[in-house]
Parts: structure tokens; C-alpha cells; sequence
């Protein structure tokens, strides 16, 4: 590296450090993003579980009928999809306005851009933790068996946890200099929905189809899926999360390091 990329890395390092370090500020908005959402709301946060639970168990025996397979092995299957896809895709979109959003804390505090990052992904991951409800409960009807398998999704949520961070602080730069970027990721998120494996299964597609060879989202879905359903993911999923998250993470550093500072500019 040349020295002036390298002072970008040690700027974009200093910033991600900043902002890990100032935990209890995005934690408490994140909380406070949920509570605000669902203020005087009789049911409250409970709407989370509920429309997530009306959209598994409606997709689910529609496109088991569809697919003519039997509910009891597919429903675990779509739920534990649907419920990943959620965080994933909510993270990719909200990414996109996340220094917009923060407009007014940003040109008051003086904090590292990567807080609001993880505000946004404390936020996604309470709404995960609230939906992770349905998985538990359509695992224990169907009577899914389980395994040490199931010890495998913490290095996987960690994987794309840190994966949708880079993705996430890359996003949020370009969507405060752009505007047009929210509009653009909501429609390529649309579009990822379909070529993923949220709700049709990896084997329907001929081996090594580039659908699940190439796409992260296929990547991310398995680590996270496989160990709920006492399955052991690939080592490829690993291995190409691994890879996706340092060379990610090394791009993300540099280009944060040189154009985060000017996103209050840009605001």
C-alpha cells in the first residue's frame, strides 16, 4: 500500500473503532428505534413476531402446494429462510440511508460514522431475535431433530453479521453522497429475493448452478439455515464468507478512511 492509502485504512480503522467503542449510544437507539416504532400500540413489539409468523405460514403452504412438497419438511425450511432474508435484506436497505437518517445527531455529535451502522444493525438484530420466535416454534411442531450442527450458527451469524457491516458502512457513504442509491438497492434486494434460496431449495437447481455458486445471499442463508435444521453447512460457505469479509472489509476501510469525514458535507 502506498502511504496515502494507508493513512485512509488507519482513518477508517480509527472510525470503526470509535464507533465499537461507543456501544451503549447505538445500543440505546437501536432499542429506542423498536420502541418508538410501536409506540401506544396495544399488541407492541408482539407485531414484529405476528407478521413475520402470517408470512411463513401463508408462503409457506402456498408454495408447498406449488412445489408439491410435503408441509412438514418444508415449512422449517421457508421459515428459517424468511426469517434470515429479513435481516438480511432490512440491513442492505436501511444501510443505504443510515447517515441520512442520523442527519440531525451527525452535524450536532461529534461520533465515529460506524455508530450509526450499528444502530442500524442493533435494531435488525432485535427484530431478528423477535422473529427467531417463529423458527423455535415451527421447529418444536414439526418435531425437526436436531444436532451439534446446531452449535455452527454462531461462527455463521458472526460471518454475516460482519459481512453486512462492510456492506453496510460501503452503502450508507455512497446513499449520503447519492440519493438515488436507496431506491436502487430496495430494487436489486427485490430482485435478490427471487435468484436466492429463501423459498426454493439449492437441490431444484442443477449442480453448481451459478445462483448459489456466485450469490453471497445463498451463502449467508446456508450458514445460518443448515444449523437450525440439523444440518452442517458447507465448508464453501465458509470459506467464500471468510474471503467475502476480508477483502470487504480491507476495501471498506480504505474508502471509509477517504470519504467518510465528508458525509456531513454531504448531508
Amino acid at each position: 500500500m502506498t502511504n496515502s492509502v494507508m493513512e485512509q485504512f488507519r482513518r477508517g480503522v480509527a472510525d470503526v473503532g470509535e464507533g465499537i467503542a461507543s456501544w451503549r449510544v447505538w445500543w440505546m437507539l437501536g432499542r429506542n428505534d423498536i420502541g418508538r416504532r410501536y409506540r401506544r400500540s396495544k399488541v407492541g413489539q408482539l407485531w414484529l413476531t405476528l407478521s413475520m409468523g402470517a408470512m411463513v405460514f401463508g408462503m409457506g403452504f402456498v408454495y408447498a402446494t406449488l412445489f408439491k412438497v410435503d408441509i412438514a419438511s418444508y415449512l422449517p425450511y421457508v421459515a428459517t429462510g424468511l426469517v434470515f432474508w429479513g435481516l438480511i435484506a432490512t440491513a442492505l436497505t436501511e444501510s443505504c440511508s443510515a447517515f441520512i437518517d442520523n442527519e440531525a445527531i451527525i452535524k450536532q455529535v461529534a461520533l465515529g460514522r460506524f455508530t450509526y451502522i450499528l444502530r442500524m444493525m442493533a435494531r435488525n438484530l432485535i427484530v431478528l431475535m423477535h422473529n427467531a420466535i417463529i423458527i423455535v416454534i415451527v421447529l418444536v411442531i414439526i418435531q425437526v431433530p436436531q444436532s451439534w450442527a446446531l452449535l455452527m450458527l454462531i461462527p455463521g451469524m458472526l460471518l454475516v453479521i460482519v459481512n453486512l457491516g462492510w456492506i453496510g458502512y460501503v452503502l450508507a457513504i455512497i446513499g449520503a453522497r447519492f440519493r438515488d442509491i436507496p431506491q436502487i438497492v430496495q430494487s436489486a434486494v427485490q430482485i435478490l429475493f427471487f435468484v436466492s434460496p429463501v423459498i426454493f431449495r439449492p437441490s431444484q437447481l442443477p449442480a453448481n448452478h451459478p445462483v448459489i455458486l456466485f450469490n453471497p445471499i445463498a451463502w449467508m442463508l446456508e450458514v445460518l439455515r443448515e444449523p437450525m435444521l440439523g444440518v452442517w453447512p458447507s465448508a464453501f460457505a465458509y470459506t467464500a464468507l471468510i474471503v467475502m469479509m476480508v477483502v470487504g472489509w480491507a476495501f471498506a476501510l480504505v474508502f471509509a478512511g477517504r470519504y467518510a469525514q465528508r458525509v456531513v458535507y454531504w448531508l
